[in-house]
């Protein structure tokens, strides 16, 4: 039986096809894409999906590339990216996907993206924190400690340094330390491990003793009276979301007088991975770290190291001098 609405029976439709293919992630994120795309079609008076055309897409395309992006907090308060072509490609392959779906099930004849082609945007350099700026953070955090005076200050001053060592010796992802549990934590073994990670296999990450120290000084704030296991809790003893590691970091740049910087808290997971291929050589070692599926995309973590090593030979001097020497 077809809904009145086309549009949401047809989105419940997909999410349903795509749970027996890919995994759990991939649903949602798939669902939001095609979700966001139905509000800006019926916003933009495409009530029925037989009526949207090649047009329409392109416009919509337009529209994500040229307006910035809304994201709204726990707390409620909003926070605006700007937005360029690359964006495009993020809904371009779930709406690709949905709209081939719709024609397979016989709800449309033809797919309307069919006529569009869309490349993939080129991997952003990965470039990571400088020693100086590691320095300042690591200032800030224990600034935070020495002027706390409650438990409660305390508490946060110690979770927000747990929560920046972590993420740089560990290089896990933001969603990955999100979700991680006490019991995750193996101080003696320096080891944590990852339950929930991007490609859906557990793995385990390591840690120095610095962390070790930052860990172990929180976990003895953190109040025994929380009653689940989330390892990272807010003021109010609730579970950290990734918007509030965020927000920690947000604070952090700005307290530290580096807000000019770009990137987000993800870029300590590409200064730790690039500190450990500089000290160890072990690309193979990272890749499991980092929980690549493959070494190419280890590989672009290489690729500052490469040009900072290759800058190293001019030594005062460039090939305009080497050609008169």
């Amino acid at each position: 039986m077809v809904q009145n609405n086309l549009w949401e029976w047809l989105r419940e439709g997909f999410k349903i096809d795509l749970e027996t293919q890919v995994k759990p992630r991939t649903v949602k994120d798939y669902c939001d894409h095609v979700s966001y795309f139905i509000r800006w079609a019926q916003g933009n008076g495409k009530t029925d999906p037989h009526s949207i055309t090649k047009r329409d897409l392109q416009e919509f395309f337009h529209f994500v590339a040229s307006t910035p992006a809304i994201f709204v907090a726990g707390n409620g308060s909003e926070r605006q990216i700007q937005r360029n072509g690359n964006s495009r490609w993020h809904h371009y392959f779930p709406l690709k996907r949905f709209f081939r779906w719709a024609v397979n099930e016989g709800y449309l004849e033809q797919s309307p993206i069919s006529g569009i082609i869309l490349k993939p945007p080129k991997p952003a350099p990965i470039e990571p924190y400088e020693p100086q700026h590691m320095k300042a953070f690591a200032k800030v955090l224990d600034q935070d400690w020495q002027v706390a005076t409650t438990t409660r200050q305390k508490m946060l001053a110690a979770r927000d340094k747990a929560v920046l060592f972590l993420f740089l010796e560990s290089f896990i992802r933001l969603e990955e330390l999100a979700n991680l549990r006490i019991s995750d934590i193996n101080l003696d073994g320096q080891k944590v491990l990852v339950r929930e990670s991007k490609m859906g296999m557990g793995r385990l990450a390591g840690f120095g003793s610095q962390t070790k120290k930052a860990l172990w000084r929180y976990l003895g704030l953190r109040s025994d009276g929380v009653e689940h296991e989330a390892l990272w809790v807010t003021e109010e003893g609730r579970p950290l979301t990734k918007c509030g590691v965020q927000a920690i970091m947000r604070r952090l740049k700005k307290d530290a007088g580096l807000e000019h910087l770009k990137g987000s808290i993800h870029r300590l997971r590409h200064t730790g991975a690039t500190i450990y291929l500089r000290h160890t050589k072990d690309m193979k070692g990272c890749r499991l770290l980092l929980g690549h599926s493959t070494l190419a995309m280890t590989e672009r973590y290489t690729q500052f190291i490469e040009v900072e090593d290759a800058l190293k030979a001019y030594s005062g001097k460039g090939p305009l001098d080497w050609l008169t020497g």
